[in-house]
């Protein structure tokens, strides 16, 4: 089964509004990810701090205080039935359907994240429940460099 996480806590101090309720061409731009993973994944969730942003899509909240894509990471793998999990920002409106199956196929413990030349997507990839316990642990030494820890153990593009 393909479970699909969409991280949905970040604060978008950058970007001046909420970045995941704002409208391009009339929709929201979570919904726009929702509706990329909806055909390729049998379960679809956004996991966050705030509930009251989303209806229509399964919600997950964070229960660690601490704000961050890590964070976001956690929940979702502790929340998947299966042995992995996809894990996609929620920021992301113009991922589709067939890179996700992409991903999927090119699948690699521990992690396997998107690249697109040089630049690596650690908020678009597939992730081992295996990594659960090493993420609490870096959780609780007080890290939330999401590319530190991938360095830590080990990742595939």
């Amino acid at each position: 089964m393909r479970e699909c996480f969409i991280l949905a806590g970040g604060e978008s101090r950058r970007f001046g509004e909420d970045k995941l309720t704002y409208k391009i061409r009339g929709k929201r731009c979570i919904d726009y990810v929702v509706d990329a993973l909806r055909p390729v994944c049998e379960r679809v969730a956004v996991v966050g701090k705030d509930p009251t942003k989303f209806s229509g899509v399964e919600f997950l909240l964070d229960k660690l205080p601490m704000q961050g894509a890590l964070v976001g990471i956690h929940t979702a793998l502790k929340n998947t039935k299966g042995d992995k999990a996809l894990i996609v920002s929620g920021d992301m409106p113009l991922i589709k359907s067939s890179l996700v199956l992409h991903l999927y196929q090119s699948y690699e413990p521990p992690i396997t994240i998107y690249q697109v030349k040089e630049k690596l997507y650690p908020l678009f990839g597939i992730y081992s429940k295996d990594i659960t316990e090493e993420l609490e642990k870096y959780l609780k030494e007080g890290n939330l460099k999401v590319m530190d820890f991938l360095e830590r153990v080990g990742y595939h593009t």
